[in-house]
């Protein structure tokens, strides 16, 4: 993962990208390994992600999201 923020401010990419975004799977393992890498969550709940996905959240029920929208600000790198 240190490669890759690396990559994208090195002077050989030209990409001009500014946020690094995952749809990472939602099993905590895998949410915790992208928060200790200082990924945030794109929207503070699952219920406000599915909203501004257009899934019914009525139907979501007790069934958590099968994935959860992750970014990292590439600004942060010193």
């Amino acid at each position: 993962m240190d490669f890759i923020k690396a990559w994208f401010r090195s002077d050989e990419n030209k990409t001009g990208c500014r946020f690094i975004i995952v749809d990472a799977i939602n099993k905590p393992e895998v949410i915790h390994y992208y928060q200790k890498n200082n990924f945030k969550f794109l929207y503070s709940s699952e219920i406000n992600e599915a909203r501004a996905l257009g899934i019914n959240v009525k139907t979501l029920g007790e069934k958590p999201l099968h994935t959860r929208l992750m970014y990292f600000d590439l600004i942060d790198i010193k």
